[in-house]
């Protein structure tokens, strides 16, 4: 726990609130241009709602619900209703669900319910249906440039605590069981896709997860102690391990437990059995395993790799690997995102062989020639990572080095990926060097 200063808070609302234009949006721009592009200033002025309509304090007692008895308060200032007077129209056009999940939830936190509703409605008509789970996909890219699988997961999260929020107690009742069955299986989706690190591909997937996830955490869970906490963990059909699970209520670190002694060559089973009417719980497979580069979708010197509506391209290629020490040797990249001309930055990681001496001064050169599609570079043992934000139809560049002893090895393996949405990559095997 920290202390966290309000008035920097203060501080910095009233500096977004002076950036609003008149219409009650806030500019987006498309990449590498000035021109405005509409559907991101729709999306970037829902975002900046909800951030608006979180801080805001409260102004005054407007009423009181004759549901629950408790008191409503009115929090929408003037820059919020010029906000929501703006997203109406998009929300209403575009079939964009961060938008309208991000809209209704500014809504919400403005008890603004009976509008959110109406957005909730439009949300259940979007969801996709997928191995029994539910997703919300997203139709561009997120005011944090996600996309793709990352791009997904924060969609999902966002609807996923719109349907939460909507059907908390003291709600205005939407009348749909549905509701809780897209609830259930947005929530499923989301765990399903948490990566082998515990978290969601990207920052802003993961925020937005885990805000989720506390939505859920906050509600009163049934923690009856007749009810057994104990999961039996079973593998091919053998007892591997008894768990003592915490309360329901609690919010702990994950219990890990390995299971490498009890796997076999072949398909493996991993049951795990809990008494009827527990609470629920949630569980994460991570294997770690080695193929060889003739099997995997590797290819030497350059590689493409489909990705959804994307796809990235790598090339890598050295003008020698059989070469004296201190023998100058040049590498060829080329990177380029193919089917979208740019959803965001992304790293390429070109590698290089034991000891090899990087020359800086040509990075330099080829990031001034880049025209700003090098943003920068990091120069590692074994790889040199370059950040790109390539344009329309890729970026190629050359960069030397010097290897500084006899040697016959292999390189790293070259790779590109996204930033955003690191499921999208392309891989060169390495290459072998001979040096005398």
């Amino acid at each position: 726990m920290i202390a966290v200063d309000e008035d920097v808070i203060k501080q910095a609302r009233a500096w977004l609130i002076k950036q609003q234009r008149s219409d009650g949006s806030w500019q987006a721009h498309s990449y590498y241009e000035s021109a405005e592009n509409k559907k991101r200033t729709a999306m970037l002025t829902a975002y900046v709602a909800r951030v608006l309509a979180m801080t805001a304090e409260t102004a005054k007692i407007d009423g009181t619900s004759s549901k629950t008895g408790q008191q409503v308060f009115e929090v929408t200032g003037p820059e919020l209703k010029r906000a929501f007077d703006y997203l109406a129209v998009p929300a209403n056009e575009i079939d964009e669900p961060y938008l309208i999940a991000a809209y209704a939830l500014a809504l919400i936190e403005a008890n603004e319910r009976p509008a959110a509703a109406k957005l909730i409605a439009k949300l259940r008509t979007l969801a996709h249906e997928e191995n029994g789970a539910n997703y919300w996909s997203l139709e561009t890219n997120t005011p944090f440039y996600g996309w793709g699988l990352a791009g997904r997961v924060e969609t999902t999260a966002l609807v996923v605590q719109a349907l939460a929020r909507m059907s908390e107690p003291g709600a205005v009742a939407t009348g749909s069981s549905i509701q809780d069955g897209l609830i259930n299986h947005g929530l499923l989706f989301l765990l399903r896709e948490k990566d082998r690190y515990g978290v969601w591909y990207s920052t802003q997937a993961t925020i937005n997860v885990l805000d989720t996830l506390l939505v859920f955490l906050a509600r009163d869970v049934n923690s009856a102690d007749s009810i057994s906490r104990t999961a039996e963990i079973f593998v091919n059909g053998r007892a591997a391990k008894s768990v003592d699970l915490p309360s329901p209520n609690r919010l702990v670190s994950p219990i890990t437990i390995d299971l490498s002694s009890f796997l076999q060559p072949g398909t493996n089973r991993v049951e795990i059995r809990r008494a009827r009417g527990s609470s629920p719980a949630s569980a994460q497979a991570v294997a770690t395993y080695y193929l060889p580069w003739r099997e995997s979708v590797a290819t030497q010197e350059a590689n493409w790799r489909a990705n959804g509506a994307s796809g990235l391209r790598l090339v890598t290629k050295f003008d020698k690997t059989d070469a004296q020490v201190s023998d100058e040797v040049n590498c060829h990249v080329e990177a380029e995102r193919l089917g979208f001309s740019g959803y965001g930055m992304m790293l390429a990681e070109i590698g290089l062989p034991p000891g090899a001496d990087v020359d800086r001064a040509s990075l330099e050169t080829a990031m001034k020639a880049s025209d700003g599609s090098i943003s920068q570079y990091d120069v590692l043992p074994d790889r040199i990572v370059v950040y790109l934000w390539p344009r329309a139809g890729g970026m190629k560049f050359d960069f030397k080095f010097k290897p500084r002893f006899g040697l016959k090895a292999q390189t790293a393996a070259s790779t590109v990926y996204d930033y955003y949405n690191p499921e999208a990559r392309a891989i060169v095997a390495p290459v072998q060097f001979v040096v005398k």
